[in-house]
């Protein structure tokens, strides 16, 4: 039978799947250490009911057991333990101590803290994220110590009174706590992984989204070039006609002057001949010509500099790309100067400038992290910053993303590698007279910020 929900095949870089699956297990071991730590007053109840007599004794042992399991949760946080090794701990403190409790008892009064243990070990292993492996080992170690005190108080029954009296309960709930754990790994791995294919989709929907912006700002710059080179044609046709009208009414006169001619060649006819060497020399000069515009476009990118504000430009790039954030669940904060900031540069490639950096600093946040953009006038210079305080990039790594392009030459060989749109807006930033500064470190997060002379 066909596997219609195997997970295709994407390849997903293993530090990142590693990374995903220790952030999970790290909450939900969090989750199961606070759930044990705060079922201590449940344990008092219990022993108040059930063991009145020996209830003090058993809540400084559970005080104990409490402040033990929360230092090692502590201590293990401090010096960054894997999360595995304090929940280890922590889980074995605490059930080993329920199991404890069931094994001294005596079977009239151990059913209740059979019932509580089976919950306890049914509870965690519901909730926690870990490899079977460990729930195995975890309620294991409690048929040890239970099936051990069992034997050493020499009961006459046998292990058959165990059984009957709250035993078997726990033992068939605990294991069937394993299977659970076990199913419930398998799901969230899948998840994990589910949702780093997701991830990866969404960053190669930002970078096609990249790619066609960068085609139509290509389009846009050819159809202006094409504009300006269909003018300076058509002045140069203009021209050509106007010449080519003057040629033709020279022309005619000296035919005329042919045909009022007779005999042999005179002096007047050598000079008609020289007329119209003349015009065929102003031929060959207006061919050229016509050779000239056609070859006139040389593909050097030239900037139409014009004034316009540049609040509404940032606000233009920030609205173009909400769908973009959205897809990452990213919040993105405006906040505008409320007077004009005038500039006088090229509009098309301003356009490109910030949707080209905005996309990049999009791809590279944290999902569900917060991009505020601010624009304001500082001395003679309109300043538009781009601040994202999630998990920061890195300098090292914004110095490699902002210098992979060091000239228009290398645009083709560069185009495959990752972040080259920071690169390509830090080279129109500086081509259009402009400043850009940014840093990233773990306190501030990631900053960009750019300059641009107000007109």
């Amino acid at each position: 039978m066909m596997n219609y929900h195997k997970i295709p095949y994407v390849k997903i870089a293993p530090e990142q799947y590693q990374e995903e699956m220790d952030k999970n297990g790290t909450f939900y071991s969090n989750v199961a250490v606070w759930t044990l730590l705060f079922a201590l007053p449940l344990f008092w109840v219990l022993d108040l009911l059930f063991s009145k007599p020996l209830w003090v004794d058993y809540m400084f042992i559970r005080i104990a057991c409490f402040g033990l399991s929360y230092l090692i949760f502590w201590y293990g946080g401090k010096n960054k333990w894997n999360h595995l090794v304090h929940l280890n701990l922590v889980v074995a403190l605490n059930l080993g101590l329920g199991a404890f409790s069931c094994g001294v008892l005596p079977l009239s009064q151990a059913l209740p803290y059979y019932m509580v243990l089976s919950v306890m070990a049914l509870l965690l292993n519901t909730m926690v994220f870990w490899k079977p492996i460990y729930s195995i080992m975890q309620v294991g170690i409690t048929y040890v110590i239970i099936i051990l005190l069992y034997s050493l108080s020499g009961r006459e029954d046998g292990y058959a009174g165990l059984v009957k009296n709250g035993g078997g309960v726990y033992f068939i709930i605990s294991a069937f706590s394993c299977l659970i754990a076990h199913n419930r790994y398998l799901i969230v791995k899948r998840e994990i992984q589910k949702n780093l294919i997701i991830e990866e989709s969404n960053k190669r929907l930002l970078e096609q989204n990249e790619m066609i912006n960068d085609q139509h700002q290509v389009i846009e710059e050819a159809n202006r070039r094409l504009k300006l080179l269909s003018d300076y044609r058509q002045n140069t046709l203009n021209i050509m006609l106007h010449d080519l009208k003057n040629f033709i009414g020279s022309n005619q006169m000296s035919i005329d002057l042919i045909n009022r001619s007779s005999g042999n060649l005179t002096t007047d006819q050598k000079e008609i001949l020289s007329y119209i060497t003349m015009g065929n020399e102003k031929l060959h000069y207006l061919s050229e010509k016509l050779s000239d515009s056609a070859d006139a476009d040389t593909g050097k990118v030239t900037f139409k500099m014009e004034d316009f504000d540049m609040v509404a430009e940032v606000e233009k790039a920030a609205v173009s790309l909400v769908d973009a954030a959205s897809i990452k669940e990213i919040s993105l904060q405006l906040n505008l100067s409320p007077t004009p900031l005038i500039v006088n540069l090229d509009k098309i490639f301003v356009r490109h400038i910030f949707f080209k950096l905005l996309s990049n600093i999009i791809r590279f946040s944290q999902k569900a992290s917060v991009i505020s953009i601010h624009v304001s006038q500082s001395e003679n210079y309109c300043a538009i910053e781009f601040i994202n305080k999630g998990r920061a990039i890195g300098i090292d790594k914004l110095n490699e993303y902002f210098n992979r392009l060091g000239s228009p030459n290398q645009n083709e060989s560069a185009t495959s590698h990752s972040g080259m749109g920071f690169s390509v807006s830090k080279k129109l930033i500086e081509d259009l007279g402009g400043e850009l500064s940014y840093n990233s470190n773990d306190t501030y997060g990631n900053y960009f910020k750019i300059k641009f002379p107000l007109a």
